[in-house]
């Protein structure tokens, strides 16, 4: 009896150490399957990723930064830019984007496509400066004897706040490449504040104004100072929808500029 004692409390210990080293090796197997997440390479992968947003809406007619108007309006709009975050380096993008103005009265389509590169430079608190440049193709019938363009496209722009509220600077320059109108270059300016009306978790309403200008060396025939405007709208944004309507008073400074005002009621999506 007591050699059949030993052996069973000899087999009892031998289990035990095999249970024992068996879960040692499958915990050791878990650790090597299962390695710790690179803290480093995942953000920088998901950071990366594709944006697409669609924007439609109506607006008086279609106007030029030049500041000419085509068409009797209302001009129904439309807009889509896809984007790629953090292309090649932390900040910048490319983008890929188409504008169609649809004049509803005569049904008189015209367009415009390109495609752009922007690179953040300045990145310091409270100031954002970026650059971009990219070349755009411009198709309207309707504008002169017929506008069909290559033209070259660049731009700064400069974020800040000014006493807490957000302030912009953007300047847009155009050269034309190639045109059967005549060779220029255009700069349009625009500056706006961004005041905060509403924000919460599900809503945020944004009082957006400011002044633009547009001077022109023989872009399309045309010199010199050629709008001032100030213009002012309404944006609302709720998750990834914004409602934007908008009043842009224009005062021309050449002679044969209208004097008007514009106006536009849009609704945009980001996927």
């Amino acid at each position: 009896m007591a050699l059949i004692l030993r052996c069973w409390l000899l087999c009892t210990l031998t289990a035990g150490v095999l249970a024992a080293a068996d879960s040692e090796v499958k915990e050791t197997v878990k650790l090597v399957q299962d390695p710790v997440p690179e803290a480093v390479s995942l953000p920088k992968a998901a950071s990366r990723k594709w944006t697409v947003t669609l924007q439609t809406g109506l607006a008086e007619t279609f106007q030029l930064t030049l500041g000419g108007v085509f068409g009797d309006g209302p001009a129904w709009q439309s807009r889509v830019t896809i984007t790629r975050a953090n292309a090649f380096r932390e900040g910048d993008s490319v983008s890929i984007a188409g504008f169609n103005t649809h004049d509803t009265p005569t049904h008189n389509n015209d367009w415009t496509a390109g495609i752009s590169y922007r690179a953040r430079l300045v990145n310091k608190r409270s100031h954002l400066f970026y650059a971009s440049g990219g070349v755009e193709r411009w198709r309207f019938p309707g504008v002169l004897s017929g506008s069909q363009d290559w033209v070259a496209a660049y731009s700064a722009t400069y974020a800040t706040k000014l006493k807490r509220t957000p302030f912009t600077v953007q300047s847009n320059a155009w050269t034309v490449l190639h045109s059967p109108l005549q060779h220029g270059s255009l700069l349009y300016t625009t500056a706006w504040f961004d005041h905060s009306l509403m924000a919460n978790d599900r809503v945020q309403v944004v009082l957006r104004h400011g002044p633009q200008h547009t001077y022109s060396w023989n872009f399309f025939g045309t010199n010199g100072h050629r709008v001032l405007r100030y213009a002012g709208a309404l944006v609302v944004t709720h998750g990834r929808t914004s409602y934007e309507a908008g009043f842009r008073p224009q005062y021309g400074l050449r002679n044969g500029i209208p004097h008007n005002r514009y106006w536009h009621a849009m609704v945009s999506r980001t996927f």
